[in-house]
């Protein structure tokens, strides 16, 4: 997993350094910087994974923009020439890139890069040109949109271990489900599998995890682990089973776009000959449950990836209920045991209810509360923990019996209201 990042120079961060659990939740006020400390992550993974040009970027889910607005312009601050991410993971690997914005080229460039494994320099890029261990690459750097590891990976001998930890680095993508794409609606300009950044693509995943599941149920326990997480979209109480088929004319209106396959829901409350709703007429708290549960389930989705506004669409019960379960199937060794669920999860969230999902004294799940600094307008970003060598007790009694929640809507969390 990703387990520190240091960010300098990325839109609203002038330098902060964050280390990362599995579950990692980001709260605070608007505009404080939460989406950019999920992008930078997403810059780092499109590093990795190819290049840094729009459609990479756009692929893994990062905001376009101009490339000088991807660097930081703070009044009264000097900057050099790049933002930089330096990023350590399991296994003491290392990846260092630093990007060069300007308004005379249309994308970022590479200026340097450097991976490490086990303190050991892999490869390496500079104005020198490049270098990979064990292999004679000319030292000219021909391409400097395209990153060194995508272009050297399959011919350098690389530990099996490094390029275990990249390349799950290399499979982030953020997601951020819209209605319209859930409902299919909408078609996403730039669709990723198994599931669309925006949900597209939701039927044909949710036919492939159930397809999966009916020929596992030999495994009991993975079975049962798996319908841990597919509960999550009988939670709303409303619907008994979920279905995957074309587009019935009385079922969904002709008025309606719908691609190839479209989810059915049964309203376990209607009489069975009206039962049936399409998903664009189902709620669409039940069509987010169902995205994160495939997402959590699908043996093809990213092992290592991103939610912005997790709480999109939920009540706030619902939405703690949500959490719960990824956390479990995030941190669980039963589902690791199994191959079960992510490595590792970022999130932020605007709801205070998402605070009550999460055991501070547990170091696999994070919660860093983003503001801004009163003197440049920096993100800051800092990790909401006990004292050290404080107990359970200890922290109920500082906290006044409350929990978390209750002191996020109390301001009682400095910076979490951004006020």
């Amino acid at each position: 997993m990703l387990k520190k990042l240091r960010i300098k120079g990325f839109k609203s961060i002038l330098d902060a350094e964050v280390e990362f659990g599995r579950v990692n939740l980001f709260i605070g006020g608007n505009g404080s910087g939460k989406s950019n400390i999920l992008e930078a992550i997403g810059m780092l993974s499109a590093a990795l994974s190819r290049d840094i040009t729009e459609t990479e970027l756009q692929r893994k889910g990062v905001r376009l923009s101009v490339p000088t607005l991807f660097k930081s312009s703070f009044k009264n601050v000097t900057f050099g020439k790049t933002l930089t991410l330096n990023a350590e993971m399991n296994n003491s690997i290392k990846y260092d890139v630093s990007l060069a914005a300007s308004e005379e080229n249309s994308t970022l460039i590479f200026f340097s890069e450097q991976v490490e494994c086990g303190g050991n320099r892999v490869m390496g890029r500079s104005n020198n040109g490049i270098s990979v261990v064990g292999l004679d690459t000319g030292k000219k750097d021909i391409d400097r949109t395209r990153g060194i590891w995508d272009r050297f990976r399959e011919v350098a001998s690389v530990p099996e271990v490094l390029e275990m930890e990249l390349n799950r680095v290399r499979e982030f993508n953020i997601y951020a489900p819209q209605t319209a794409f859930l409902r299919g609606e909408e078609l996403e300009s730039n669709p990723t599998k198994p599931l669309g950044l925006h949900g597209g693509g939701l039927p044909q995943a949710v036919h492939a995890v159930f397809s999966r599941r009916n020929r596992t149920k030999e495994n009991k326990i993975a079975f049962d682990l798996s319908a841990n997480i597919i509960n999550l979209s009988w939670f709303p109480g409303w619907a008994s089973k979920i279905m995957v088929g074309p587009a019935a004319l009385d079922s969904v209106s002709g008025r309606v776009k719908t691609g190839d396959a479209t989810l059915y829901f049964v309203d376990k409350f209607m009489r069975e000959k009206r039962s049936h709703l399409s998903a664009y007429d189902s709620s669409e708290g039940t069509l987010y449950l169902l995205f994160v549960s495939v997402l959590l389930l699908h043996p093809e989705a990213p092992k290592i990836f991103a939610l912005d506004n997790v709480d999109n669409a939920l009540n706030p019960a619902i939405t703690r209920k949500m959490l719960e379960t990824l956390i479990e199937a995030t941190c669980g060794a039963e589902y690791k045991k199994h191959n079960l669920g992510p490595d590792q999860v970022f999130l932020t969230s605007h709801n205070p209810t998402s605070l009550d999902a999460f055991d501070l004294f547990d170091d696999d799940q994070r919660v860093f509360v983003v503001s801004r600094s009163p003197d440049n307008g920096s993100t800051m970003i800092t990790r909401l923990k006990p004292n050290e060598g404080w107990t359970r007790a200890d922290w109920v009694k500082a906290a006044g019996g409350k929990n978390l929640s209750e002191l996020w809507i109390e301001d009682k969390i400095p910076g979490a209201l951004g006020l």
